[in-house]
């Protein structure tokens, strides 16, 4: 074993849910590159839309996230889960059933709009967009929850306006409270960050943050727009 993967966590066990999705995608393969963790991946018909690149570090489980039994099962000896892009009901499914298996450690990704906090020529654009932004309360209410939640160590991540770019890997942070301008970030770059956080279980724990690509602060508009 080389310097760098001495370093990473062993024996570690990660369940991604939605590991059908895009970003899941990208995370999957940046995970098996870059860590040590054995990954399940939980998902709608999964095991035949999935093809598994490494079956000793990889399981596919089908399932629904609205079945309590199903994440129940899927819970089973995880030390991190992470959901992307759930619906308010979803996350609190997730959540409900982490507390019940003793899961402790949660990565969320959603979008930003959440707290009206889009700014700058960006923002301006955005809101010409249709439902580009729309707030909503009762997703607020479920984050919140989960962060002020003790026995969870919750990060949720806002990703700005999504689109694929292998050579587009950095990422650029942007705290909670603060006008977030970027108007673009890689689903590369996302996953490359919830690589970072499973490398380092301190990296924005119990966090909500926003991230962007660094140097779209300034853009009217994505650039695939």
């Amino acid at each position: 074993m080389n310097e760098n993967l001495e370093s990473r966590h062993n024996d570690m066990n990660i369940l991604i849910l939605g590991a059908t999705g895009q970003i899941a995608h990208y995370l999957i393969t940046d995970l098996l590159n870059h860590s040590d963790a054995d990954l399940t991946l939980f998902g709608h018909h999964t095991s035949s839309r999935l093809t598994l690149s490494n079956p000793n570090r990889e399981k596919a489980i089908d399932g629904d996230i609205e079945n309590a039994n199903d994440l129940k099962q899927a819970m089973k000896d995880q030390n991190i889960v992470i959901l992307d892009n759930a619906m308010p009901n979803l996350l609190e499914d997730t959540y409900q059933a982490m507390k019940k298996a003793g899961v402790t450690r949660l990565i969320v990704t959603g979008t930003i709009g959440l707290y009206d906090e889009v700014g700058g020529k960006f923002g301006e654009w955005g809101k010409s967009m249709s439902g580009a932004f729309k707030d909503s309360e009762q997703y607020q209410q479920i984050i919140q929850q989960i962060i002020d939640d003790p026995e969870i160590d919750f990060t949720y991540v806002r990703m700005t306006m999504l689109y694929n770019n292998d050579q587009k890997t950095d990422y650029k942070l942007v705290p909670f409270g603060e006008k977030v301008t970027g108007a673009q970030v890689s689903r590369q770059a996302v996953a490359h960050f919830i690589t970072d956080m499973v490398n380092d279980p301190t990296l924005e724990n119990n966090a909500n943050i926003a991230i962007i690509e660094p140097g779209s602060e300034d853009m009217t508009k994505p650039s695939f727009y």
